[in-house]
């Protein structure tokens, strides 16, 4: 008996201290997936932020955006994430401050069900936040009722982020500049087919960007979405879904999906999906000069 309450308060001690020693690297991460989560969820403080995925975080510049707009910019794009994801990254936003400019770049995985990290699997990675947030956070990332229990434990909440917290300590970032992660080189023009690539709306997703739209509003925070230049084939429904949203929020639409200015020239794409560097200056330009505020 004694000895197992030994053993038991030896585990907790481990906790606690493993919950010390990861705040601390994941606060001082200097690269990767670390660093951005560090950035969005605990440091932005500019007026202009870009959410959304890879198309986001690879997309847009946000020195040629301050430059245009003169309001600071930083891209909280997040490679591989959704929606989910985005509105998590709000409440953490909104609980420090609020931009003035929101900009959303609309991918298709933010309104077909794909799974993986742009679906459910996404809030066991933000288990690390749990109770760093507020109360509004904490429920919206908990999908199980026992999950609030779980997440009293640190090994629980960082099991996911081990390694990428110590490889942000390790590696010295060289290629986040607010944000941006350009991708250099040129698309050889094929396209990635994957097989039995299927679309099923969600309407989960839809009313989550919904919700990330009027939350957004409710703290007077001007919204403007975006559907970046792509080759990927996607059905017209996603384009109809995209103005309905636009329409029943009254906020502007960029649809640059294929733009003359981007699909005539595969030299500006990295691959059939993203822009490269060259593509993401002209791009960042581009959406620039529609976010120029008139009075602020």
């Amino acid at each position: 008996m004694k000895k197992g309450l030994m053993f038991l308060l030896l585990i907790v001690l481990i906790d606690l201290l493993s919950g010390f020693v990861f705040d601390a690297m994941y606060a001082n991460s200097k690269s990767g997936v670390a660093y951005q989560e560090n950035q969005v969820f605990n440091k932005t403080k500019d007026s202009i932020l870009i959410f959304g995925s890879s198309r986001a975080a690879f997309h847009y510049r946000p020195d040629l955006i301050t430059e245009q707009t003169g309001l600071s910019c930083y891209n909280v794009g997040r490679e591989g994430m959704g929606i989910y994801f985005h509105y998590a990254a709000l409440l953490a936003t909104l609980e420090r401050y609020q931009p003035k400019i929101i900009v959303l770049d609309l991918d298709f995985r933010d309104v077909y069900n794909r799974g993986g990290s742009f679906g459910e699997d996404v809030f066991s990675d933000l288990a690390p936040f749990y109770g760093k947030i507020n109360a509004e956070f904490d429920s919206y990332i908990c999908r199980n009722w026992y999950d609030p229990l779980l997440y009293q434990s640190n090994l629980i909440k960082y099991n996911k982020k081990f390694f990428n917290i110590l490889t942000a300590n390790i590696v010295k970032n060289n290629d986040n500049f607010k944000g941006y992660i350009p991708l250099k080189g040129t698309w050889d023009g094929k396209d990635k087919v994957l097989k039995g690539d299927t679309f099923t709306l969600s309407p989960e997703l839809i009313n989550t960007v919904h919700r990330f739209i009027a939350k957004a509003q409710s703290h007077h925070i001007e919204v403007i979405l975006v559907v970046s230049p792509s080759f990927k084939k996607i059905k017209p429904e996603f384009f109809n879904i995209a103005n309905q949203i636009a329409n029943k929020h009254n906020v502007k639409l960029l649809n640059y999906f294929d733009s003359k200015d981007f699909i005539t020239n595969k030299s500006l794409f990295h691959d059939s999906e993203h822009l490269n560097e060259e593509g993401a200056v002209l791009f960042s330009r581009q959406v620039a000069s529609q976010i120029i505020p008139e009075k602020r």
